[in-house]
């Protein structure tokens, strides 16, 4: 091998090592290990993807917001992740049974933008052997301490072309009721909300739910499709098209987003 050529390719494994190690990646898997949620952070995105017995269900799903202060998404670097065991039982007031039982491994992420005065959100994620679900947390912070919401930019990138069953809506401000569609995935409407939850069951039988839980003092979901797959559409505050969501103080959380799954549509009752 010439010189030249030893350069070359000393130069380009550099070049992937550095592209590799610009990237962060961590993740966390249910307890009986067959559902795993990934997250990928670089300076040009934060995304992430979910496998189901090593099969991939949702994959480069974008996460981010905009505020009245500026993009969240870019530039971020990942703090020290905390991680811990959850198994818990509560009481149910209605319900086809008296108790529950909450079994779940939780991944906790800080990210931040560069400087010591950066913006910080957590990402807490939790892997339930029948589902995933995470929210971000706003923590006390000195040089940030409230927000205007323009856009919470959650996707939700499904892989093949699974069967869909929604509800399309009119608008925001709606009865919640209507007639469901069931079609294949790509020929689901575009630019038109769609109720959650909305149910897919892929060709192998597995199906997935997406929706949401533990609303408050948040504006509610929708979703979208548009190009690449499905976004999270927040619902706007009367009278301000362009304002989802305002906090005046922190700490501050947003519910839970929330990826039901089961080997069978009739399992998705049983979670």
């Amino acid at each position: 091998m010439t010189e030249k050529k030893k350069l070359f390719v000393l130069c380009v494994a550099l070049f992937c090592f550095m592209a590799v190690s610009a990237q962060q990646r961590m993740s966390v898997s249910s307890p009986d290990g067959k559902l795993r949620f990934s997250l990928k952070v670089t300076s040009e995105s934060v995304s992430y993807d979910i496998d189901y017995r090593k099969q991939p269900l949702i994959t480069n799903s974008l996460l981010g917001f905009s505020f009245d202060s500026g993009e969240f998404g870019r530039n971020l670097k990942a703090g020290k992740v905390q991680r811990k065991k959850i198994d818990e039982t509560y009481k149910l007031i209605v319900g086809k049974t008296s108790s529950v039982r909450s079994r779940c491994n939780e991944m906790t992420v800080p990210m931040q933008e560069p400087s010591d005065s950066g913006r910080l959100i957590n990402l807490v994620v939790r892997a339930f052997d029948d589902g995933i679900a995470f929210r971000y947390e706003f923590p006390e912070q000195k040089a940030w301490d409230s927000y205007v919401m323009y856009d919470e930019r959650t996707q939700f990138n499904l892989q093949g072309n699974p069967m869909a069953l929604l509800m399309y809506l009119p608008g925001y401000v709606n009865t919640h009721e209507g007639v469901y569609s069931h079609v294949r995935y790509d020929k689901v409407a575009r630019k038109r909300l769609i109720e959650m939850p909305a149910t897919f069951e892929f060709d192998n039988g597995v199906a997935v739910a997406i929706t949401e839980a533990a609303i408050r003092d948040y504006a509610g979901m929708y979703l979208m499709k548009e190009k690449g797959g499905l976004t999270g559409k927040l619902s706007p505050k009367l009278g301000q098209e362009k304002i989802k969501v305002e906090i005046d103080n922190f700490p501050h959380r947003t519910p839970w987003r929330v990826i039901s799954v089961a080997d069978r549509v009739g399992g998705l009752l049983e979670t």
